[in-house]
């Protein structure tokens, strides 16, 4: 994640498109889908990563996962 200036905590400001389209491609999803995460989590950019780690995770799950017979 970049933080040239060392400060805590980092923000995603969802108005800004340089800052969305940077974003999005620091963490490989469309913008929508961050701006989408934004709106649902808060625009601290750890806990955007946080949910979207556990959001692929859960999709990966479900591709392995057998079914219930």
């Amino acid at each position: 994640m970049r933080n040239p200036a060392r400060r805590e905590p980092q923000v995603i400001d969802v108005t800004n498109p340089e800052d969305v389209a940077w974003w999005a491609a620091e963490f490989g999803v469309s913008e929508d889908s961050l701006v989408d995460m934004v709106h649902i989590v808060g625009n601290q950019a750890r806990v955007v990563e946080y949910y979207l780690g556990l959001r692929e995770a859960h999709e990966q799950r479900k591709t392995v996962a057998p079914a219930h017979s």
